[in-house]
């Protein structure tokens, strides 16, 4: 009889984890379902053109009177560096290591290390300069932030978290609204004199000012939200055998790389022939000779001390910045004087 119930509470058990098994493996299958359908929701989108209003460029005036040491955001923007700085997270998007601070004045900043601050807080001096939207970014030597492993960071980019917009998607150099035109040509342009060979579209951001900000809120504003392939050489010697720190795609804030390559081959058809090796050089093809000169003309408002301005904020030393001016300088004359 022992045995009996002993079997009888055996196959009870049996059933039960049977009837129980289907509700466990429902419950894994609808998490697993939650968690791709957070992700998916959380994958920014290629914004549609016919969105709100687009809106690219804005026409840059007082160019020769901007403060290009201190940018967009101006000197009442910049980091206080006498001021406490807290860690808060770190930021898992993209290839360098990024982390969330929070200052003494409620300001949040995003925090990238590696070789991408230096020109990185450089180039969004130019690309403001010429009347194009960018982020709010700052260089910093040296700076202790309670809470982060470490204790202190060095040679860092700071750049503003919810400064009055909030990202709406992406947008691809092929298919957007302003294909065709004066402007996005430009910037195209702005790219090549800054050498930025990393133009996927995870770096074309889409925002809208916030509501907060009491802006349009229906202007779809599309820039380059990724600036820190800049300063260095597009494409190694060769793609298949490069040197540690010299990757097939490109260098960055490498002064004398930057210098010694080459920008322009010429002319065809109409069209401009840049000494271009970075990633997707066909999204560059095509550039018409008067798009070009055109910028060329805008950046030549800006004078020497602007642009020593430009690469002191990016803490280049004395020999490195007369070498990046006079790059620079070159490069804006080639474009001038094309035929």
């Amino acid at each position: 009889m022992s045995l009996r119930k002993t079997l009888l509470t055996l196959l009870f058990l049996a059933i039960v984890a049977l009837d129980f098994q289907p509700c466990v493996l429902g419950e894994s299958k609808a998490q697993e379902n939650s968690k791709k359908n957070k992700v998916e929701k959380e994958k920014p989108r290629v914004v549609n053109g016919n969105e709100g209003h687009p809106l690219l460029w804005n026409e840059a005036v007082d160019i020769d009177s901007l403060d290009l040491f201190y940018g967009p955001g101006g000197s009442e923007g910049a980091p206080d560096l006498t001021g406490k700085f807290t860690y808060v997270g770190a930021d898992t998007k993209g290839t360098q290591k990024k982390i969330y601070v929070k200052d003494d004045k409620d300001r949040e900043w995003t925090v990238k290390f590696g070789p991408e601050a230096r020109p990185e807080t450089v180039a969004t001096r130019f690309v403001w300069a010429m009347g194009y939207h960018t982020d709010e970014d700052y260089f910093v030597e040296r700076v202790h932030i309670d809470g982060m492993s470490g204790g202190v960071a060095t040679n860092v980019r700071f750049k503003r978290r919810h400064s009055g917009f909030k990202e709406v998607g992406l947008w691809t150099w092929e298919n957007n609204p302003f294909v065709g035109t004066r402007e996005l040509e430009g910037l195209k342009v702005l790219m090549l004199v800054l050498n930025n060979w990393d133009l996927k579209v995870d770096n074309n951001k889409v925002v809208r000012p916030s509501k907060k900000s009491g802006e349009d809120t229906d202007e779809r504003i599309y820039y380059v939200g990724d600036l820190g392939a800049t300063f260095g050489k597009t494409g190694s010697l060769a793609h298949d055998l490069h040197l540690p720190g010299d990757p097939p795609a490109g260098t960055k804030g490498k002064p004398d790389q930057y210098a010694h390559q080459a920008f322009i081959d010429g002319v065809r058809d109409g069209a401009v022939r840049f000494h271009y090796k970075g990633k997707d050089p066909s999204t560059l093809k095509g550039i018409r000779v008067e798009n070009a000169k055109w910028m060329g003309n805008m950046l030549a408002r800006l004078s020497e001390k602007q642009l020593t301005d430009a690469f002191r904020a990016g803490g280049y030393n004395a020999s490195e910045i007369s070498t990046l001016v006079r790059a620079t300088q070159e490069r804006i004359r080639e474009l001038q004087t094309l035929k």
